[in-house]
């Protein structure tokens, strides 16, 4: 079936330019079969038909040569590439590197003129004259004006000059130098359209037979949008529409066009152009070996007859098309079998879907068509959807789409209409594989109002003693409730997405499925009901104490907190321990602390009687104040040691509980 397409152009997109082939013996080798790449690159393939050896010409454009140097495959079955070639990249520059003039001095017939000095000349006009080119000078004449005057040396050896006017006109006499100058006009002429190259490939082969290439180059990438039209009973209407552009310069006859969704690592590469290594030059050593004056000459004479002696020079010309056309006859000898690209319609790959549109088609170069390639009912399903981390307190409407086509669907814009076929909002469609269930959005559902309510905490569950170390295992709980309000007019379908949280486990009587990302709440809402939707997080957790490091207070909490009687038990006890250690140690230190006060207060009454007089009252004083501070002294010190005693029997009270934990 051939589709005869002519559509107003909707977007012309001029990434390629004309490709014409021509080949020895063919009149044509039009497009056989396009597959356009959403990775921005389109294979082209062509037909031809050779008999014998023969050659195939592609004009491509200058900026597409090194795509088609990179990429080009033929296809003979009974023949085998032998070369490719064509011009340049610098024609121009390639044309005037032998001539003695540039293409600057074609501007001007005195630049030409100084560029060719030596070459004899003819002038006609009003001022007659032949001879050999000695230079061009200018004077400025009293008017201001600038006269242009050509020195010849005329066969008598007579130097003239003559006036170059508007009426003068120069022939070269050499044919030799006259047909230069025309071929490098005309290759100026050609620089300034220099858009295009003929690739020629060469193929050596028997009998009449077709030939097919290949070739992969920039396209504009081909876009997907979709309508989808949900009914009421939890299916919908899936159209998949491919939107592509012919942009390749030339109009598609009776083409078939393939389809393919993946996105390839794509390289360019200056194939075209050339590339030389740096060689350091090495001088030539010359030595005076005392050849006679009257040999030299005849040396001279040798050499100017050599290739070594200046004359002709050893072509430093590679053929750049060498390496590439050794990869293409290899890939054409070694796989025949590229042709795959030709496949079936709607197939799935391992990493990309491709389509083969039904029959051919006929596209105008330029134009835009929008093909349908996929037309399936899927399961589906109007939702209002919230997310808490949206911060709005109103669900988005989406449309939950399973993927039953049998193929995965590229990414695209998506339009909805309701089970009625009206329009109801645009939304954006991820790539969907096959199998695989998306949600999309497409307007704000301000008729539903959802609150949230988080409520969380940590609850120990168990305490154990093991070795000295008491072990808890707690439960962090959070607990979110959603109260959803819902339409007045209406019954609704939400689904909450509640995110996800490494290393916790979830609850909800309402979980209907997960993501990546999310835990998936559904409920039915009937109109104008308040609906509450409860989600439930909890984690496991534990931590260790040494309970010689625990103080009584601690203690006294954990074993408040145990279920255990015997370890509650225990624990009181020992808390009970800790704090008659810790209370004893500290009036230790309060003894202690008065002990150095006591002796400070020793030192200075001491000080203080080696100064009073002897016998005196005041002395008698002071004595009985040293003996006072002394008996408190032991007093603090008897005290001090029953204090010890009596810590130790605590702290070994301690070590036996924790012990016979």
């Amino acid at each position: 079936m051939t589709r005869k397409i002519l559509l107003s152009t909707v977007a012309a997109i001029a990434m390629l330019q004309p490709l014409a082939v021509l080949a020895e013996s063919v009149t044509s080798s039009p497009v056989k079969s396009i597959t356009l790449s959403s990775g921005g690159l389109a294979e082209i393939r062509r037909t031809a038909t050779l008999d014998g050896n023969g050659e195939i010409r592609i004009e491509v454009p200058l900026d597409q040569v090194n795509d088609i140097l990179k990429s080009l495959v033929v296809f003979d079955a009974n023949g085998t590439v032998k070369d490719l070639s064509l011009a340049g990249p610098n024609p121009l520059d390639e044309t005037f590197k032998n001539l003695p003039f540039t293409p600057d001095d074609l501007t001007a017939l005195p630049k030409l003129l100084m560029s060719l000095k030596g070459s004899k000349v003819t002038i006609e006009g009003r001022n007659k004259g032949a001879g050999t080119i000695l230079g061009v000078e200018t004077e400025k004449r009293a008017e201001g004006a600038e006269a242009t005057f050509l020195n010849l040396l005329g066969e008598d050896g007579l130097i003239s000059r003559y006036e170059l006017d508007g009426a003068s006109t120069v022939k070269f006499d050499d044919p030799a130098v006259r047909a230069k100058i025309a071929s490098a006009v005309a290759v100026v002429g050609s620089n300034v359209t220099d858009t295009a190259r003929n690739v020629v490939v060469k193929i050596d082969g028997k009998g009449k037979r077709p030939v097919e290439f290949s070739y992969v180059v920039a396209a504009p990438i081909w876009k997907t949008s979709y309508r989808v039209v949900v009914g009421a009973d939890g299916k919908a209407r899936l159209q998949a529409w491919a939107v592509l552009e012919n942009a390749t310069g030339e109009d598609w006859n009776d083409v078939g066009i393939v389809l393919n969704s993946s996105s390839p690592v794509t390289l360019t590469q200056r194939l075209h152009e050339r590339y030389w290594k740096h060689r350091d030059e090495l001088p030539i050593a010359v030595d005076n070996v005392g050849i006679p004056e009257a040999d030299r000459g005849a040396v001279r004479n040798l050499l100017a007859k050599s290739d070594f002696g200046g004359g002709a020079r050893a072509s430093q010309t590679v053929p750049a098309m060498a390496a590439p056309m050794a990869m293409a006859e290899a890939t054409v000898a070694e796989s025949p079998e590229m042709s795959y690209a030709q496949s079936a319609a709607a197939s799935e790959g391992d990493i990309s879907a491709t389509f083969k549109l039904d029959g051919t088609y006929d596209i105008r170069n330029g134009d835009t068509v929008s093909v349908p390639i996929v037309d399936k009912e899927v399961a589906a399903e109007l939702v209002s959807l919230f997310r808490p981390d949206r911060g709005d307190s109103h669900p988005i409407s989406a449309v939950s789409l399973e993927n039953t086509t049998g193929v995965s669907l590229p990414g695209g814009i998506l339009t909805v209409y309701d089970s009625k076929g009206a329009y109801i909002g645009d939304s954006s469609l991820l790539g969907l594989p096959n199998g695989d269930t998306r949600m999309s959005s497409f307007a704000l559902d301000k008729k539903v109002n959802v609150e949230t309510k988080t409520n969380s905490g940590i609850k120990t569950v168990e305490i154990k003693v093991v070795d000295g170390v008491l072990v808890t295992k707690n439960v962090m709980r959070e607990e979110t409730t959603y109260v959803i309000h819902g339409a007045a007019d209406a019954e609704r379908t939400v689904l909450i997405e509640h995110p996800k949280r490494d290393g916790w486990e979830f609850q909800s009587p309402d979980l209907n499925g997960e993501s990546a990302s999310d835990y998936r709440l559904k409920v039915k809402v009937a109109k104008g009901e308040t609906h509450e939707v409860k989600a439930v997080l909890t984690r496991a957790g534990g931590e260790s104490y040494q309970l010689a490091d625990l103080n009584a207070a601690d203690l006294a909490q954990w074993s408040s907190t145990s279920l255990d009687p015997v370890i509650k038990d225990k624990l009181s006890e020992l808390s009970r321990a800790k704090k008659d250690e810790f209370e004893t140690r500290r009036q230790l230190e309060r003894a202690a602390e008065e002990h150095n006060a006591l002796q400070a207060s020793q030192e200075r009454t001491r000080e203080n009687l080696k100064v009073i007089p002897a016998g005196s009252d005041q002395q008698k004083e002071y004595v009985q104040k040293l003996s006072d501070i002394e008996e408190k002294i032991d007093q603090n010190e008897a005290t001090q040691t029953q204090m010890r005693e009596t810590l130790s029997k605590f702290t070994s009270r301690v070590d036996d509980i924790i012990r016979t934990f």
